[in-house]
Parts: C-alpha cells; sequence; structure tokens
C-alpha cells in the first residue's frame, strides 16, 4: 500500500550552493583579469587612455568587441561576458544561501532568493546587451537588473545582521557591498536613465563630476561582493562542520 505521506520538496544542497558560487566566482575573476590584461585602451573619460584603468574603465567596458579607443577586444569581450554569466550563476547560488541562514524559509530569505533570482535572469541581457551595440537597451538591461538586485541585497543585509553567529567580516563585505552598489546604481540612474525614458539629458554639467566616481564605486562593491560570496560560503562550510544538517 502506498505511503500518503507526500514526498519532500526537492532542494540543493548547502555543498552545491557552496561549490557553485566558488566555480561562478573564480570564473569570473579569471576572466576578468584576463580581459583586463587584453584591453587595448579607452574610456568613457578618456578615449585615448592606453590600457585598462581601474579608476575609469567600467566593468561593462569590457564586455564590448571593439575598445573605447577604437581598437578590436573580440578575445577580451568573450572573456568578460563569460565571466558576466558565471558570477549571475554564482548570485543565484549565493541569495539561496543567505535565504537559508535563517532555517525555515522567512518572509526577508522569500524576498532575497525571489528578487535575487530575479535579478540574475534580467542580469543575463547585459552581456549580450553590450554598450557598442545597443547603447539603450544596455543601459536599460543594467537598470532593469538593479532594481531587484538592490532588494535583494538589503534583505540579504537584514538576515546577514540579525543572524546569530555570523563574524563581523561577513557582515562588514554586506554593509559595503550595500553602500557601495546602491549609490553606484542610483548614481548610474540619475545619470543615465532619463534619455533612455525620454525625459532629458541626463546629469548636468555639475553633476558629470559625480560620474567620475561610478568606476571606482563599482569596483568596491564588486570586490566587497566577491568578499560577501566567499564569507557566506565559509559560514555554511563552518555550520556543517559543526553538525548542522545539510538542506536535500
Amino acid at each position: 500500500m502506498a505511503s500518503s505521506t507526500p514526498a519532500p520538496a526537492f532542494r540543493v544542497s548547502d555543498r552545491t550552493l557552496v561549490g557553485l558560487c566558488a566555480v561562478g566566482t573564480t570564473n569570473f575573476v579569471g576572466c576578468y583579469a584576463i580581459a583586463i590584461a587584453l584591453y587595448p585602451g579607452g574610456s568613457w573619460f578618456d578615449r585615448h587612455a592606453s590600457g585598462h584603468s581601474l579608476a575609469r574603465n567600467f566593468l561593462c567596458d569590457l564586455m564590448q568587441a571593439r575598445a573605447l579607443n577604437g581598437e578590436p577586444a573580440v578575445v577580451g569581450s568573450l572573456l568578460a561576458r563569460l565571466g558576466v554569466v558565471a558570477m549571475l550563476l554564482a548570485l543565484a547560488a549565493f541569495y539561496s544561501l543567505v535565504a537559508r541562514l535563517e532555517g525555515p524559509p522567512t518572509h526577508a530569505g522569500r524576498i532575497t532568493q525571489g528578487a535575487g533570482w530575479l535579478a540574475c535572469v534580467m542580469g543575463l541581457a547585459i552581456p549580450i546587451l553590450t554598450s557598442d551595440h545597443h547603447r539603450e537597451a544596455h543601459i536599460a538591461s543594467v537598470l532593469g537588473a538593479f532594481v531587484p538586485s538592490l532588494v535583494a541585497t538589503i534583505f540579504a543585509l537584514i538576515i546577514t545582521l540579525r543572524v546569530k553567529g555570523t563574524s563581523w567580516w561577513l557582515r562588514g563585505a554586506a554593509v559595503v557591498t550595500l553602500v557601495a552598489g546602491g549609490i553606484d546604481g542610483l548614481l548610474y540612474g540619475y545619470a543615465y536613465a532619463p534619455p533612455v525614458l525620454g525625459l532629458g539629458r541626463g546629469a548636468g554639467a555639475a553633476s558629470q563630476r559625480l560620474l567620475l566616481t561610478l568606476p571606482m564605486l563599482q569596483r568596491v562593491a564588486t570586490v566587497a561582493l566577491l568578499a560577501w560570496v566567499g564569507l557566506m560560503c565559509l559560514h555554511h562550510i563552518r555550520q556543517q562542520g559543526h553538525g548542522a544538517t545539510p538542506t536535500v
């Protein structure tokens, strides 16, 4: 006689999610390191600049098949786009890990995972719609992914701060990610959203000076996010090592 007890819903194990985070972030860093080394030069602030500048180039600049100085960058562009896809996979796993910090799904956990997954799916358009061929669509895809990612990051930070046993390093990385990434995204939207929406020309001359901070804010947010993902993985590994039951 068949049992009437419903089978438990399938869930990917924490170990698998940690593995996806590790593989995705490692591929992202590796692909971008090579793309940076291969980048011919040019930025939105100086088209004639030589090579890549951490202070002046956006991550998206490396996805263009032709660098901003006009020289071809096909190999670097392909690697940068593959790196972004790998990072989005890692982030989807990361948001799931954060959602599980409090054990059974909570309201904040469901928002974190749902908004995080939505941001990752929407973010897949970014490496496809590069700014050299699809300028307005690229801006729209960046802003479209930013909104759910901001929501997911806010709730992920709330969970990270209120769960007992999370380290100060983990909490610090989460705070820096939200502050730097949030300011960067809002300034980017302020500068570039109006033209896309037909609301004007964007930031004025005075505000253009603020745009000089965007690449560095993006770098700070990216490094902090990588640290947050890595520290979150270590936290889950330690929890399992202390006898926590793996989720299956």
